[in-house]
């Protein structure tokens, strides 16, 4: 068989080597020996060597060549699909890119194989090698020589085959059916050449075969079937072998004890949790009862009986092993059956969230307590222990599943610190329980509660820190970038003309901010994975960036308040940065800005005191003696109250020292000013006439007796004693009226005068009312129109032309007397005025003065003679 074949070899080379110079003359040859017979072989050469007809087809052309090309293709194709085994190739769409690809395959000596199969996409394709991607089946051609491939040539030439399935069970299949049985029943080869080949086939089936079985997660035991047929005695006497025998019981040995020490590798595992465990438990149940079935098969009986004969060491480890895991069958069913309870309440809880698995846990402590307390084999300290270790890591893992890290670092910071916060709730619940439950315990159990807490709470510990610090992150966010819900707060705006470079300032201090989270968020390996420890030098770095940020905003806030000038400012810049203020190194800056308003405001009302401790305010010359003091008095309490008022609205300034010691010295600033009113209006009091209030109701003119059609002035001269005023020039006016009759043109010009006045008082009170409300917040405090409907002002009888003082005195039970309204006067005092002086209180005093008050600018000192206290 051997001669035919290499007498089959030297034909084919010759055509081969013959190919380079005329395809047709080697596809002659080979045509020329499959007919033939080996006295034929011979015959064919005169045919192949045709030195006259050779160049014939070069004469003819091109054309003749083409013709003579062609013919394979034709002949090819049908031998291809004729050995291609493949289900629905019949139904398939063959194409011309299928023709070219099978004709550039038959006509290349250079191609090695091509392989036949159906894509589930695109349909039957044909490829000049393997297939990319696994097939579930495929046919395959491999050439055998570099020849191009005809019709005569097609058996000697090429090697076709099916392959179904994954590639290492069709492996195995095709090496133990097909060719390991071949191998051993052959004797021809020499007995070394036999025995090396031997051994080297059987490792490789033991391994082809356990790597088959373990991607399914079993444990599968090669028994050689080169011995099976053969007595004991008899194999003995054979050395090479036993020696093959043993090596197959050596790899048993490892597969067994492999499977025995597969329980460590899953008790060390840091990221399974107690369903992991129970699956293990259950194919190691499996698996350890399948090995069982195998040590009892004929097989590896047969094996065990022959090295027990030829007396071989490694027979007894293989026997304590096969002893082991038939213990350990037992356990692993024993363990199965405690575990199972877990897995009903596990399954339960893999769909909850965070915050409502705090509810469950006490459950499933009592569940592993009682695998503890009844397990004959699961109650050793260290499986208990890793137990709480993966129920430990199956929270963690649920954590996990509730955080998303795109919405964190896309700014969703409520949201996002309301889903760490659950996590660290659940956690911090998972320990307090598990501690409950050794307290429980130790109170009630003779049986000592001997567990590794650190080992259990460890990576728990380190995934609490690790969620803090993404809230962090989430609150730099918020101070930074002004982010709250996935949308970015306004960007404040600050008034002056460093306004504009503050904002830009603030602007830059963002994208800082910005950058540093990106390099964050790119950090590599998991940012959730407990031992990911590339996170922590990646958010050293972020915070080393923050620090930084924190120092520019600091110097941003004091930049700010240079420019600030009155407390209403500063209250605004301190509202602006409210945010930032829970940053403890801002806090500082912002607490020393809080001290300096108010400083600004303690300074506001020393001024006040200063100005309410003169013994003679400055009154301008118009105003009378009483009410000038009054509406003075009051003007100093209005100036300090809208500064309180604007104070006491600022929720968000800090409870310091310097605060509650502005407001006590404010507090006795009100009392003394309220009682300096009352002084002065019991000192007024004093000076009334008891008819006084007949006195207002004579009329300033009256009709001539002397001249008709004429007015005189009525002006009585008693009313210039009421409250007497060493600069009233318009007493020496109404003298001179009263020595002198009006004149006509004296009387139209003082009507003239009226009637331009009253329009220039209702322009202006339309002013107020309509322009007043658009006013900007900082001048909308002076409400005119209000102060015009608590003066009250009667225009009446002809009263305009005299100038009386815009205020009623008012008093009420214990508190300050001020210029509001005309309601009774103050029981309290009715015992030291009489009833005829408390009507007084009720009407207007009428006095030459000229009813007009000044008041500052904001910020500045809103009473007359502001000019003297600077």
């Amino acid at each position: 068989m051997s001669s035919k074949a290499e007498k089959k070899q030297r034909p084919s080379g010759r055509g081969s080597s013959r190919a380079s110079r005329s395809g047709r003359a080697a596809q002659a040859v080979v045509a020329t020996e499959e007919q033939g017979n080996a006295l034929s072989v011979s015959e064919p050469e005169p045919q192949a060597e045709l030195p006259k007809e050779e160049p014939e087809p070069r004469l003819e052309g091109p054309q003749a060549q083409s013709e003579e090309s062609m013919e394979p293709e034709a002949d090819v194709k049908p031998l291809f699909l004729s050995r291609a085994a493949l289900t629905g190739l019949a139904d398939a769409v063959w194409t011309q890119e299928h023709d070219a690809i099978l004709e550039h395959f038959a006509q290349d000596p250079t191609e090695s194989i091509l392989t036949i199969f159906i894509d589930p996409c695109f349909g039957l394709k044909l490829d000049l090698g393997m297939p990319v991607q696994t097939q579930n089946q495929l046919v395959y051609f491999i050439r055998q020589a570099p020849v191009p491939i005809t019709r005569e040539n097609f058996e000697a030439t090429v090697q076709f085959g099916t392959v179904r399935g994954p590639y290492i069970p069709a492996l195995l299949r095709l090496v133990s059916g097909v060719f390991a049985p071949q191998i051993f029943a052959n004797t021809t080869w020499p007995e070394s050449i036999r025995n090396h080949f031997a051994s080297h086939l059987h490792k490789f089936l033991a391994c082809l075969t356990d790597t088959r079985y373990k991607l399914e997660g079993h444990t599968v035991l090669y028994i050689p079937a080169e011995a099976m047929n053969m007595k004991p005695e008899v194999v003995v006497k054979d050395k090479e072998l036993v020696q093959r025998l043993e090596t197959s019981m050596i790899h048993w040995t490892r597969q067994i004890k492999e499977v025995l020490s597969a329980q460590e590798t899953v008790e060390t595992g840091e990221n399974l949790g107690p369903l992991e465990e129970i699956e293990f438990w259950r194919n190691r149940c499996m698996d350890l009862s399948g090995i069982s079935k195998q040590l009892v098969k004929k097989g590896v009986k047969h094996v065990e009986s022959i090295l027990h004969l030829a007396k071989s060491s490694y027979l007894a480890p293989f026997m304590k092993l096969a002893q082991q895991i038939q213990d350990g069958s037992r356990q692993a069913q024993s363990n199965l059956t405690f575990l199972s309870i877990l897995k009903e309440p596990y399954q339960e809880l893999a769909f909850m969230k965070p915050k409502d698995i705090s509810s469950k846990l006490p459950k499933l402590i009592s569940l592993i307590r009682i695998i503890w307390v009844n397990s004959p084999h699961y109650n050793t300290r260290e499986r208990l222990t890793s137990l709480f270790r993966k129920m430990s890591n199956e929270i963690i893992r649920l954590c996990c599943h509730a955080i998303s890290l795109d919405r964190i670092f896309e700014g969703y910071v409520s949201s996002s610190k309301e889903d760490l916060q659950g996590c660290i709730l659940c956690c911090h619940a998972w320990k307090d329980h598990y501690l409950q439950a050794v307290q429980m315990h130790t109170e009630f159990s003779s049986r000592g509660w001997v567990l590794d807490q650190t080992s259990i709470f460890a990576q728990v510990d380190a995934f609490v820190q690790r969620c803090k610090d993404l809230i962090e992150v989430c609150d730099c966010q918020y101070h930074f970038a002004r982010w709250e819900d996935g949308k970015q707060g306004p960007l404040p705006c600050f008034f002056g003309a460093q306004g504009p470079q503050i904002t830009r300032n603030l602007l830059e201090i963002e994208d800082i901010f910005h950058k540093n989270l990106h390099m964050l968020r790119a950090v590599r390996g998991g940012i959730l994975d407990v031992k990911n420890t590339s996170w922590h030098e990646d958010y050293n770095k972020f915070r080393a960036g923050i620090k930084d940020l924190e120092v520019m905003t600091q110097n941003l806030i004091t930049s700010a308040f240079e420019l600030v000038r009155d407390v209403q400012h500063g209250v605004l810049l301190l509202d602006t940065f409210h945010r930032l203020a829970a940053r403890e190194a801002i806090k500082r800056t912002y607490d020393k800005k809080a001290v300096d308003l108010y400083m600004l405001f303690n300074s506001e009302l020393a001024l006040v005191n200063r100005e309410r401790n003169k013994k003679w305010p400055d009154l301008e010359p118009y105003m009378a003696q009483y009410s000038g003091q009054a509406r003075w008095v009051h003007i100093l309490r209005r100036r300090v109250d809208r500064v309180m008022t604007c104070l006491a609205g600022a929720h968000f300034l800090p409870h310091i020292g310097t605060g509650e010691e502005s407001v006590h010295t404010y507090q006795q600033m009100v009392q003394a000013i309220d009682e300096l009113v009352r002084k002065t209006f019991q000192e007024w009091t004093s000076t009334l006439d008891k008819d006084c209030i007949r006195r207002l109701d004579t009329p300033l003119l009256r009709i001539s007796q002397e001249k008709a059609g004429m007015l005189d002035v009525n002006f009585d001269k008693y009313r210039s004693h009421l409250a007497p005023s060493p600069h009233t020039p318009l007493l020496q006016l109404s003298q001179e009226f009263n020595s002198h009759l009006l004149t006509p043109l004296f009387i139209i010009l003082s009507l003239s005068y009226i009637t331009i006045c009253l329009l220039l008082t209702f322009y202006f009170f339309s002013f107020f009312l309509f322009v007043s409300p658009h006013l900007p917040p900082c001048y909308q405090h002076f409400n005119f129109i209000t102060y015009l409907k608590t003066s009250k002002t009667m225009i009446g009888q002809a009263r305009w032309l005299t100038p009386v003082i815009p205020a009623l005195w008012e008093v009420e039970a214990g508190t300050s007397l001020e210029p509001r309204s005309s309601r009774p006067a103050w029981a309290t005092w009715q015992n030291s005025i009489s009833a005829k002086n408390a009507k007084i209180s009720q009407a207007w005093w009428h006095k030459p003065i000229v009813s007009a008050t000044r008041e500052g600018e904001v910020g500045g000192l809103p009473e007359p003679g502001r000019q003297r206290l600077q």
